[in-house]
């Protein structure tokens, strides 16, 4: 099976490339091809291989680009996909890419003749908002797939009166213990949690927990990934509005005057009981998953206020999988993702290995991490329940396998199942 991905917004180096990562590493020959009309902080944060091409030039290079060396045009990356099996459209231009590139996008989903599909992740309307012409791109898909079917994107395709067959899928993960170390070289009492500046990812929640629980139980709570962008003050202040009642930090990621006198890159490593969260901004991936399985918990604390999850993880959550570290996750994510062996929200199922918090629940839930603290035995069960337990849940191969069919024929047994009621 010939397998191509085309990457509209480019290489961003957040979840969404770590899908096409994970595809990847599965099934080496997939070929990936992103534009860099608009290039990402991160996007070099992640082992991938890609071709890149000008979203802007069609069938001529406008001019050349010292880092990008092999650089393509549309109508060659159009000649590449159409001689594969089928074409995943894991992302499209945004708002903000050059004119030129949007309509070419359009251009090429047309003359893309082998079966697409375009993989939705993004959870939130105005996320999804920020794509252009998403409308257009959708209508010349054979299958369109996200999180859930009745999640805000599946509202906005009925909305907007999108006849493509829209289906669920899920989000797959290659689980391996390559990052695993021994039980007694952790070192039980660092937490630490994975993500960017986004509030619904919760890193002011973990902020709070440190503060008022993990720092009187000695200790060290590490958050990575932070940009420093326009929502920077949610993290550090309570009172963001007016910058006021400043939580207690040590602040790396978007330092202020007077507060913060931190050099400006952060040893890693060197962190101190006693004091408040370490905020780090990007990190590259390898080298966090190194520090995280040193430590004894990880944690992403995604949560939305309605259950729009399906019944996925995010890629921040996976790395506590990889690191052999116990996962602390949010409690209302975990109330809400049902597992997909034990049929039950993860909070009620068993074995689990896993740690669901927030503040209703707190003074238990720490309570718990000094036991697995104290008990190294203990916690080595419990990682080696959490890697079972979410691999059941979640393995890349019955994941993508299922997107690879779903591209493939979805559309068709729709037509076929249709056929068969016309005539009963």
């Amino acid at each position: 099976m010939k397998i191509g991905v085309i990457l509209g917004r480019g290489v961003e180096g957040v979840g969404l490339t770590k899908n096409v990562v994970e595809l990847q590493r599965l099934y080496p020959h997939v070929e990936v091809y992103a534009t860099i009309d608009k290039l990402w902080q991160r996007m070099n944060s992640m082992d991938l291989k890609v071709n890149y091409f000008r979203g802007t030039d069609w069938d001529t290079i406008s001019k050349p680009a010292k880092k990008f060396p092999d650089l393509m045009t549309c109508t060659q990356v159009i000649d590449k996909l159409n001689q594969l099996d089928m074409c995943l459209v894991y992302s499209v231009p945004s708002l903000s890419h050059p004119e030129d590139c949007v309509d070419n996008f359009v251009k090429m989903m047309d003359e893309i003749k082998v079966r697409k599909s375009l993989i939705q992740v993004d959870h939130k309307i105005h996320s999804i908002n920020r794509n252009a012409k998403l409308k257009e791109i959708c209508e010349r898909m054979d299958v369109l797939m996200c999180h859930y079917v009745e999640n805000p994107f599946g509202k906005w395709v009925e909305k907007n009166n999108i006849k493509v067959p829209l289906t669920n899928m899920g989000v797959g993960f290659n689980f391996n213990k390559d990052y695993w170390k021994p039980i007694e070289d952790q070192d039980p009492r660092i937490c630490r949690w994975v993500g960017r500046t986004a509030m619904w990812k919760g890193p002011d929640i973990m902020i709070d927990i440190h503060n008022d629980y993990l720092k009187q139980m000695n200790f060290i709570t590490v958050l990575e990934g932070l940009e420093a962008s326009i929502n920077y003050p949610a993290v550090l202040y309570k009172d963001p509005k007016n910058k006021t009642n400043r939580r207690d930090v040590v602040n790396y990621f978007r330092q202020e005057k007077p507060y913060d006198n931190n050099p400006r890159d952060p040893v890693y490593g060197a962190e101190v009981r006693n004091t408040g969260a370490y905020l780090y901004g990007a990190y590259n991936h390898h080298d966090m998953m190194e520090r995280m399985s040193l430590g004894g918990f990880g944690s992403d604390l995604m949560y939305f206020k309605e259950n729009i999850y399906g019944d996925n993880v995010e890629y921040c959550h996976t790395d506590s999988f990889a690191a052999g570290v116990i996962p602390l996750f949010h409690k209302h994510f975990c109330d809400n993702v049902v597992h997909r062996k034990q049929g039950k929200p993860i909070s009620q199922c068993e074995n689990t290995g896993t740690l669901a918090i927030d503040y209703s629940n707190a003074d238990i839930t720490t309570s718990v991490m000094e036991k697995l603290c104290n008990d190294n035995v203990m916690r080595d069960e419990w990682r080696n329940m959490m890697f079972e337990f979410w691999k059941e849940h979640c393995d890349g191969k019955v994941v993508y396998d299922d997107i690879i069919n779903k591209t493939l024929t979805y559309n068709e047994i729709k037509e076929q199942a249709t056929l068969e009621e016309f005539f009963v």
